[in-house]
This record gives structure tokens, C-alpha cells and sequence, in this order.
């Protein structure tokens, strides 16, 4: 005879409906007694309990003048009941939407109503899994499929089964996302992670399409690139890399996991000279089970050794490579404990060389560093300044009482300050946002805690108009999108405002308690670099050489007087391996001064470098009276002969209109005549950023010539045509 339901948990033998009921009654007569010792409410399935009995403890509590604990709301929540007014609003975010769609009927004002909350609380990172997915659940039920979508995105890492539960509408986001062909290799089983490469790279914006190598094919793979696939993922692991067989001796265990790694950075080699693709592998985590105890890290045979060792050769080809992208198997597993980075019945099962929750872990960061590597980091990072910056108003407390210093909560502050200086440094440029009075920027300058001083901002703006308009304003001064622009700010209505009045912006939810900020802001991927060059540490100092220009266009009388007062100096040199990175940064990121849109790689530009017979890649240093802006023009050139065709052509916005263009344009066609070229030809193709290099040719004297696929041909011919040039650019050559 089968069990009749329990509303207890836990209970082991056959209990009747009434005498649960009964039971259940008394609890919820002894509410405020339970609630103050904290007993018998936690073992009640309140899934099984009618709503009117609920009322009836809530307004028991009231009665008794205890508010409803959140140790209870959660389960009465997730079990589908709903709260009054006044208990919901004691809750935080999640539990107080989660209460509101428990009551909702599906209406579309109400779906209206709620659509702001459920925007914000995407953005949480507090929600627990299980409110995750009961909001998700909820959320299906009503048919708002689309809110449940986005909240399911948002949460993905945190609260994988809520993407899952979404299933059917996340299936159908995938199909309308770029295809990204994946080749998955490994040195032991990569089916568990091929599997959950799916959804991983489906939150980061790809729809992936894989396929795997044989067991322990990653040699072969990396010796013999595929060219059929978008990337080849490697996955490393401890077992089935550096097996050892201790029957052997000693120095024989030394020469053949040294042998292993020779191999392993052989191949990598191999991969960076032949390959087309990118490459994303792991480096191998710190090993939890040494093979030497204390002498793991100094003795020949200890694992720790070996693996640092196979460690620093990977490292090493990502720093000769581009083509090499490494995730750091330690910094991808950090929330996971040592021990647990592995899990040995599936290793003995079916050689699966990391637990299901690290697995989890590396295809979070596999998808991750993929798109930091197609995408790259923001640019801009705009910051608040009242309890952001530092603590306290300077409105109300003055220069005096606010909080940055030596002791806490001001040492906080001006750790995160501290933080922005690394970033700064890192290439971004800072921007002041802060609704104040002007002279907030001055304590910067005042105070004598402040890291960050006025002049590290690369722009301001400090009144009291709509942040958001603020940001529009700084980022078309600047020159660029407000998608390259992260903003920080300690209020959660301000950070609501931004993501709806301007969505491209990255606005993430910062920590409410000011000593995780610095660390949160570290472990903040949408400011990792893939690749770092020198004009990436130079980029503050460009743009304040920027600004410098664009006061002194201000002040001129006109538009020639102001190019003959900057002094401007264009050096110009052939692509070396010091600046071979710098030039395949350009190619990947430049979009509005770009004739092709050609996304030349490393590897690409090096061998056109090689070969001075083929054509050359041509690189311009702008400098002016205000500072160094750094290598800010390229072309690459194909040579046929008498014929050269100019592959891509493209330049920073730091000084388009500067008349740069077309000194360049003018030494490129001059190099190419001493080179016995005779006809260059250049191709347009139009993008939906490039519009304004449409007439570039025809402005530079190249004449129409016909189409090739959706670009136009432009056609120079040297001797018949004066190249151009420019009486404001002074042209030198560093060969």
C-alpha cells in the first residue's frame, strides 16, 4: 500500500494525513516559540501546506511583533507561497521578486510592472542556485519565457541548472548565434568537456559546433593543425599527461617527464608556425597529491616540479605567439578546493581527468577567454567618486571627512583606487563620473589619502546632469563606443539607470562592503588583457596629448593654423617582431578607419614581413608638440611585379582628420615606386563603422577601376598622378 504524503521531512514511518495536519497546526500555533529557537519550522515541506495556513503563520509572527526570518521565507518562497507587503519588502532582492511573481498572474502590466526588477536582479551575484532556479521556474510557468531567458544568461556561471531549465528557449537563442567550429583534443577523455562547451560558449554569444579528437590526441593535433575548424581546444590534465611508471629508476622517471615537456613545447612551437587557428589550452593546476612531500618542488621527480616546468613551456609559446591563448588551470579552479579539482572514480571510470565541477570551471573559462580574445577588454573605465572612490559625500562631509586612508574603512577606498592606477596602467583610460558639486574633483588633490590624483582621469564630468547623458557625451569626445565603456558606481539605482539608458555600456553589480571591491575588481574578466603591448601602457598619456590638441583646436583661428601649430611628425618603419603584436592589436580592434576590415593575425603579418619580394607591412609613429601618440597607422601591401594591391589599410581615431592619412598613403606609394611598381591598387569595403573612409582613395587621387565582391577598386598610377602628402606632417624613415 503505497505511503501517504508527509509535510515533515525526514520522517520515517507511515504518518496520517490528519495526524500531519494536526501536527503542522500546532507548529503554526507556536510560530513566534519556533521562530525564536529556530525548530520544527525548518522540517516542514511547506510545498505540501495550503496557502491559508501560511497566512495564518505569517500573521502570527505579526501578532507577536517578530519579523518573518529569512530562514524561513526562502523555503516558504521556493515552495510557490506568496508574502505580504510588508514581509516582502524586509527581503532582499531575489526573495522579494521571487514573492511577486508567486503572486503573478501572467498579466501584461504586471510582466511591465516587474521588468525593471528583474533587469537588476540579472545582474545580482548573490542569488543562491536555488532561488535561481525557482525564479526561473516561475518564470516559465507565466510564459515570460524572454525574462526567463535573460535572467538565466545573466546567472549561467553561478546557477548552471537554471540554464537548463531554460532549455527549450535557450536552445532557440543559440540558433540565432554566430557559428563557431571547435576541434576538442586532450591528453585523456575531452567528451565531458566538449559537453559542457556548449552552454558555455552559447552565454558568452557563440553557438558552438565540436568536434573531438581520438583519446590523447592533443600531440598529433598540435603537430598537424586543423584548418577545417574556427579554434582547437587542449585540454591538459595530471594523469593522463604525466603518468609515470615507478618500476623505473629515478633518473629515468627525471629523463622521461622531461622528455614529455620537450615534446608538449616542440608541438606548441609546431602549432604557432603552421597553424591558422587559435589555440586554447590550460596550464596544468598546482598538484594536490605530491609525488615527493616536501621535496615536490626541488626534487628531479617531484610532480610539482615537473609541472611547473610543462607549465612555463606553454607560457612561453603564448609569449611568441598570439595564436597561443593559455587559461590558467589555478585561476580557473580558485573556487574549488585542491582536492577537488579531481574526482578518482572518474578518472578510474573512464579517465576523466577533472571532477564535473572543475570541468565546469574550465569551460566557463575556456568560453571566457575566447571572448576577451575576439572582443578585448573595455577601454574606458568610468568611476563614481561618493562612497566609490572613497567614503562618505564630499557635499555633506567635506574634504576633511572623507574616508581614504591607512585605517579601515578609508584603506578600502583607496585600495580600489589603487586598482584603478593598475588598470590605468594596463591601457584603460579612467573617467570621472560623479554627480557633485565641480570642486569634488579637487579633493583628489586635498586629501591626503587619495592614490588617484585630477590629472589621472582622462575625462570628467562632475554636475548633476543624468550620468548617462554624461557618458554619451565623454565617450563621442573620446572617440569611441559606449560597448569599449565599464562603469562602477555604489549605487544600485544608478547602475539601473545606465543599463537601461544605455545598454551597450558593461555595468556590473559591485559589492556592497568596500574591503571585497579591490579584489572583485581583479577577478573582473571584462578588463583582462588577452595580449598587452607598449602602446597599451601609453594609451592614458595618448589621450591626454589628445586632449591637449583638441584645446588648441579650440583656440585657433582656423583649421590650418591649428594642424601648423601641432608639429606633427609621422615616422614611419617596416612591421619587426617588436612591433608585430602591436600591428595584429590594430587589425583585430580598428573598425571606423579601416578600408578592408581585414583581421590579420600574427602569424599572418610576420610572414609578409618575412618576405620582402611579396610585399611588406608599413607601420606609422605619430608624435606631434604635445606628446608621443604612438604606432597609430598600417597598411600591409601585396606585390605582383608591377602591380602591388594594398591589403588593409587602417588608423587609430586618436588622430584621423589630422591629415596623417595622407602622408602615409603618400610615403607607402612613394616605397612602392622605388620598388619598381608602376600600378597600386586599392579595395573599400563597406561596413556599418567604416562609412567614413567611403572617399578616402578618391581623396588620396585613385581612380574608380570596377568591384570586387561588395567592395569597390581603386586604381593609382605612379608617375601619371602626384601621390599625396600633407605640408602639416613631417615624414622620416626608420629602416
Amino acid at each position: 500500500m503505497p505511503r501517504p504524503p508527509s509535510t515533515v521531512r525526514g520522517a520515517s514511518a507511515p504518518v496520517s494525513d490528519d495526524k500531519i495536519g494536526e501536527i503542522v497546526d500546532a507548529v503554526i500555533d507556536a510560530a513566534p516559540e519556533c521562530v525564536r529557537k529556530r525548530v520544527l519550522l525548518p522540517a516542514i515541506d511547506w510545498a505540501l501546506v495550503p496557502p491559508h495556513k501560511v497566512s495564518l503563520l505569517v500573521s502570527s509572527l505579526d501578532q507577536a511583533r517578530l519579523p518573518l526570518p529569512r530562514w524561513l521565507a526562502k523555503p516558504l518562497l521556493l515552495a510557490g507561497h506568496t508574502l505580504s507587503s510588508a514581509a516582502r519588502d524586509a527581503l532582499p532582492g531575489a526573495l522579494a521578486v521571487l514573492s511577486r511573481l508567486n503572486d503573478a498572474a501572467g498579466e501584461p502590466d504586471e510582466r511591465e510592472a516587474l521588468a525593471a526588477s528583474l533587469e537588476g536582479l540579472a545582474y545580482a551575484s548573490d542569488i543562491d542556485a536555488d532561488t535561481a532556479v525557482a525564479l526561473v521556474r516561475r518564470l516559465l510557468a507565466l510564459s515570460w519565457d524572454d525574462e526567463a531567458l535573460r535572467f538565466a544568461l545573466a546567472q549561467a556561471h553561478s546557477a548552471p541548472q537554471a540554464l537548463r531549465l531554460a532549455g527549450g528557449a535557450f536552445e532557440r537563442h543559440l540558433a540565432d548565434l554566430p557559428r563557431l567550429r571547435i576541434r576538442m583534443s586532450g591528453s585523456s577523455t575531452t567528451r565531458v568537456l566538449a559537453d559542457a562547451l556548449h552552454p558555455a560558449f552559447g552565454v558568452e554569444g557563440w553557438r558552438t559546433e565540436i568536434s573531438e579528437s581520438s583519446f590523447g590526441g592533443v600531440i598529433g593535433d598540435l603537430l598537424s593543425p586543423p584548418d577545417d575548424v574556427d579554434a582547437l581546444v587542449v585540454l591538459l590534465d595530471t594523469d593522463g599527461l604525466l603518468a609515470t611508471d615507478w618500476r623505473r629508476e629515478v633518473q629515468d622517471v627525471e629523463r622521461i617527464a622531461a622528455e614529455r615537456v620537450d615534446m608538449l613545447g616542440q608541438a606548441l612551437q609546431v602549432f604557432s608556425s603552421q597553424a591558422a587557428v587559435p589555440l586554447l589550452i590550460n596550464t596544468l593546476p598546482v598538484p594536490s597529491r605530491p609525488t615527493v612531500g616536501l621535496l615536490d618542488r626541488r626534487h628531479g621527480a617531484g610532480l610539482r616540479r615537473i609541472v611547473d616546468s610543462l607549465n612555463a613551456r606553454i607560457l612561453d609559446a603564448a609569449a611568441a605567439s598570439a595564436r597561443v591563448i593559455v587559461v590558467d588551470a589555478d585561476q580557473a579552479l580558485s573556487g574549488l578546493a585542491a582536492r577537488d579539482h579531481v574526482d578518482p572514480k572518474l578518472w578510474y571510470y573512464g579517465r576523466i581527468g577533472y571532477s564535473h565541477e572543475a570541468t565546469q570551471c574550465f569551460a566557463r573559462a575556456f568560453a571566457e577567454a575566447w571572448r576577451i580574445v575576439q572582443r578585448g577588454p573595455v577601454k574606458v573605465l568610468a568611476v563614481d567618486f561618493d562612497n566609490t572612490l572613497w567614503g562618505g559625500i564630499y557635499g555633506d562631509d567635506g574634504v576633511d571627512g572623507l574616508a581614504c586612508g591607512e585605517d579601515f574603512p578609508g584603506n578600502a577606498f583607496q585600495a580600489l583606487q589603487q586598482e584603478c592606477l593598475r588598470l590605468k596602467a594596463q591601457g584603460l583610460l579612467l573617467v570621472a563620473l560623479s554627480k557633485n558639486e565641480a570642486g569634488a574633483l579637487d579633493a583628489f588633490e586635498q586629501h591626503p589619502g587619495m592614490v588617484l590624483k585630477a590629472d589621472d582621469f582622462a575625462a570628467h564630468a562632475v554636475n548633476w546632469q543624468p550620468k548617462a547623458d554624461n557618458l554619451r557625451r565623454i565617450a563621442a569626445d573620446l572617440n569611441l563606443g559606449l560597448d569599449s565603456v565599464l562603469f562602477l558606481d555604489d549605487s544600485p539605482h544608478e547602475r539601473e539607470a545606465m543599463r537601461r539608458l544605455v545598454p551597450e555600456v558593461t555595468v556590473p553589480e559591485m559589492p556592497d562592503d568596500p574591503a571585497e571591491r579591490p579584489g572583485w575588481l581583479r577577478r573582473l574578466s571584462a578588463t583582462w588583457p588577452a595580449r598587452l603591448t607598449a602602446e597599451d601602457a601609453s594609451r592614458p598619456a595618448v589621450y591626454a596629448a589628445r586632449r591637449a590638441a583638441q584645446e588648441l583646436q579650440a583656440r585657433a583661428a582656423s583649421f590650418e593654423d591649428y594642424l601648423s601649430a601641432l608639429e606633427q611628425r609621422l615616422a614611419l618603419s617596416f612591421v619587426s617582431e617588436r612591433t608585430v603584436a602591436r600591428t595584429a592589436q590594430m587589425h583585430q580592434r580598428t573598425n571606423q578607419f579601416n578600408l578592408t576590415t581585414v583581421r590579420l593575425g600574427e602569424a599572418d603579418i610576420s610572414a609578409l614581413a618575412a618576405d620582402p619580394t611579396r610585399g611588406f607591412a608599413l607601420l606609422g609613429q605619430v608624435s606631434d608638440r604635445f606628446g608621443d601618440h604612438g604606432l597609430v597607422v598600417a597598411a600591409t601591401v601585396d606585390i605582383d611585379g608591377a602591380e602591388a594591391t594594398i591589403r588593409t589599410l587602417l588608423m587609430s581615431c586618436r588622430v584621423i582628420g589630422r591629415e596623417v592619412e595622407r602622408a602615409f598613403v603618400g610615403a607607402l606609394v612613394g616605397e612602392l615606386a622605388s620598388r619598381g611598381v608602376a600600378r597600386v591598387r586599392g579595395i573599400y569595403v563597406p561596413t556599418a563603422k567604416n562609412g567614413m573612409v567611403r572617399d578616402f582613395y578618391q581623396s588620396c587621387g585613385f581612380s574608380p577601376t570596377g568591384g570586387e565582391g561588395s567592395g569597390t577598386v581603386w586604381t593609382f598610377a605612379i608617375g601619371d598622378t602626384e601621390p599625396p602628402g600633407s605640408t602639416y606632417v613631417t615624414t622620416s624613415w626608420e629602416r
